[in-house]
């Protein structure tokens, strides 16, 4: 038999695998780990540092909430810093602090410059708030195309600001970001003031490259600078209507005898009388008594008084049959020669002056289209929003429908207020 030759593989000295001592690290590796422990005290120096100064923004926030208790989601605002605060603290006791600190610090930038643009802007009526390209009431839930959120809403609702705080240049995000904003804002649900829809103004404190600006001059958006801004450099508002709108419940509290004395101590025996009748009437005089109304003060302001016709002829049949003799002088000395009596025509423009044709039609569309409001409720909104006329009016309650629709009328809600009969 021939012999098997087994090669055996050479002899190694030293140490078996199971007792072999460990490589160094690399100097590279091990640098990075004392720079790792040498940098945590400095991380949650840091983060101590950022969660005192959330605190004194919730503090700030807290302070103008105190003086605009009248601004909507004030206290969006306020929680929205509370959360930062929370975060920035338990940033001190994380294992690993740095990893957040850059987008805390990112997001209480924002946060206070929101409120720096709250404290700025003129006639801020809200902060974060949320607007739709439709009415709640009209749908089901809304898609994410649909919806904004605006950071502060101003100018009475003509006005919105999304606020950028951005060291250096501003990202592109937001060229489609402010097209969006003005897509929502120029659904029927969110315009204000007979129709008009709301501006848009990018407030930053970084700069906007030339491509983007450009994209947003040719929309129509204005973008300031949040370190010089001036309110001059805003949009410009509409003046105020000098013209007011009297449906029949305006004229109703102009001439009663509630209104004009009778609920002044002592109180006729006609009154009482009348005021024992209905639970409505009651609480007409106990209402003038507490708190009087003053309609014509109100009016004073306006330089002229314009009424629908189908009001005229629906008011003069009711003072006719429930009126008192007073109450129709009142009517015909003081009232009925300074208004003026308004017609649409069928195809809904106004015999106004100074009032575009095409704008009138699709407003008066947008007014006739409500649904549960009767004609007669119509007339008077139609005859104000075309005519730009604040409209007079004591049915609250058919403003309250027509905003839920999705349009917002132009109006001065006042208590409802009855004939007499003196």
């Amino acid at each position: 038999m021939s012999a098997v030759h087994v090669r055996h593989p050479p002899h190694r000295s030293g140490l078996s695998s199971g007792s072999r001592s460990r490589s160094p690290l690399c100097p590279v590796a091990t640098s990075s780990m004392r720079r790792s422990r040498e940098s945590k005290p400095d991380a949650r120096s840091a983060a101590a540092e950022l969660c005192s100064r959330c605190e004194l923004l919730v503090q700030r926030i807290e302070s103008f909430a105190l003086m605009r208790p009248d601004i909507e989601g004030i206290d969006k605002l306020a929680r929205a810093a509370l959360r930062e605060r929370d975060f920035a603290a338990s940033l001190i006791d994380s294992p690993d602090p740095a990893r957040g600190i850059q987008g805390c610090e990112n997001n209480l930038r924002g946060l206070s410059l929101e409120l720096e643009c709250a404290e700025w802007a003129p006639g801020v009526t809200a902060v974060r708030k949320r607007f739709a390209t439709r009415p709640p009431s009209l749908g089901a839930k809304f898609g994410d195309e649909e919806v904004v959120e605006v950071d502060v809403v101003a100018q009475e609702g003509l006005l919105w600001i999304e606020c950028k705080a951005e060291s250096k240049t501003l990202s592109s995000n937001i060229v489609p970001q402010a097209l969006s904003m003005k897509r929502v804002s120029k659904a029927s649900c969110n315009r204000r003031c007979f129709g008009k829809a709301p501006k848009i103004v990018v407030y930053a404190t970084g700069t906007l490259g030339d491509i983007e600006a450009g994209f947003l001059s040719d929309a129509g958006i204005s973008v300031l600078s949040a370190l010089d801004a001036k309110t001059e450099y805003l949009p410009k508002l509409p003046s105020p209507t000098k013209m007011a709108n009297l449906d029949i419940t305006a004229l109703f509290a102009l001439v009663s005898e509630v209104t004009n004395g009778g609920a002044t101590k002592p109180i006729s025996e006609e009154i009482t009388s009348w005021a024992e009748r209905k639970p409505q009437h009651a609480a007409c005089l106990r209402a003038e008594m507490n708190e009087p109304l003053n309609l014509a003060a109100e009016l004073a302001g306006y330089d002229s008084l314009i009424a629908h016709p189908s009001v005229i002829e629906r008011f003069h049949d009711i003072l006719h049959t429930v009126g008192g003799p007073k109450e129709h002088q009142r009517w015909e000395e003081t009232w009925q020669p300074r208004i003026k009596v308004v017609s649409p025509r069928e195809d809904g423009d106004v015999k106004a002056e100074g009032i575009a044709e095409e704008r009138s039609l699709e407003r008066a569309a947008q007014v006739r289209s409500l649904s549960r409001l009767s004609p007669q409720q119509l007339d008077p909104f139609e005859l104000g929003e075309v005519a730009m006329a604040r409209t007079f009016t004591a049915n609250g309650r058919a403003v309250s429908s027509a905003a839920e629709q999705g349009v917002l009328l132009e109006t001065y809600v006042h208590r409802a207020v009855w004939l007499v009969g003196l």
